[in-house]
């Protein structure tokens, strides 16, 4: 896929922190945590859990150059304490190799573009210490309005010879209880898995849309010309009114799927 847009992902910043609110409002930290954050972004989660362990330190991992550009930047601006441990590397989680160097490992809204789960779990156990806590959240919201209307769009003419062999992100997020067996063979503890849906207030359902341009929809729009790509957009627009009920102010239901675990203690 072409890079992502940080200007356009951070549109709905707001909105896009509430679930790392979420785990934050749980997490406990001792201070001296080895913290990794797999699909950092443009890096503002990892530069919070820096802030939390004055006594450790955190290193964000993404694979777009330019979140991790912008990543750079914000650790420049930043005081010089933290800043120093702060760390942003460029890189595939697909590929993320540690052996029980993490006291936590988490991920927030980033596996969803991942297959193969259980390998990537598998590598996050393996990364951790013993003791060493997982935290992940992915987007599970593919039965929602806007995601449905995507897919059904993606279907139709003049589209479906470019468009319908894609797969919404987070069709590939598994429900709980396959998470809950999964970690626990690999070699989990305490593994707690469960949905939490967000409601986001919009003014209409265009807004809807760009929140999905800055991700969903970036797999459908990448095969497309620029002219197709804004022809996609205000069609899926039109049909999102219509889906909706609505071209004002509306609330936009987002699941996700929070899970927690632990590396098991010696």
């Amino acid at each position: 896929m072409a890079d992502w847009d940080p200007e356009l992902y951070n549109r709905f910043r707001r909105y896009r922190a509430e679930p790392f609110a979420a785990i934050m409002a749980r997490l406990e930290f001792g201070g001296a945590e080895r913290i990794i954050d797999l699909g950092c972004g443009s890096g503002e989660n990892t530069a919070e859990l820096g802030r939390r362990c004055a006594g450790g330190a955190a290193v964000g991992l993404d694979s777009s150059p330019a979140m991790i550009d912008r990543a750079c930047k914000l650790r420049e601006a930043l005081e010089p304490a933290l800043r120093g441990r702060l760390r942003f590397v460029l890189g595939d989680i697909r590929e993320f190799s540690a052996r029980r160097e993490y006291s936590m490992v988490l991920s927030n809204a980033a596996f969803q573009w991942l297959t193969g789960h259980r390998e990537v779990f598998a590598r996050c156990f393996q990364a951790l210490a013993p003791g060493g806590r997982l935290v992940v959240q992915m987007p599970a919201n593919d039965h929602e309005t806007a995601l449905t209307t995507i897919d059904a769009l993606a279907h139709e003419q003049p589209w479906r010879a470019r468009l319908a062999s894609i797969r919404l992100p987070s069709s590939t997020v598994a429900a709980p209880a396959g998470y809950l067996r999964m970690l626990g063979e690999i070699g989990f503890a305490g593994v707690d898995c469960y949905y939490h849906t967000f409601h986001h207030p919009m003014g209409a359902p265009a807004e809807i849309a760009a929140w999905c341009r800055a991700t969903a929809l970036r797999p459908y729009l990448d095969p497309l010309d620029a002219v197709a790509r804004e022809s996609f957009v205000a069609a899926l627009t039109a049909r999102l009114e219509q889906a909706y009920g609505t071209r004002g102010p509306l609330t936009f239901n987002f699941r996700r799927l929070f899970i927690w675990a632990r590396r098991p203690a010696p």
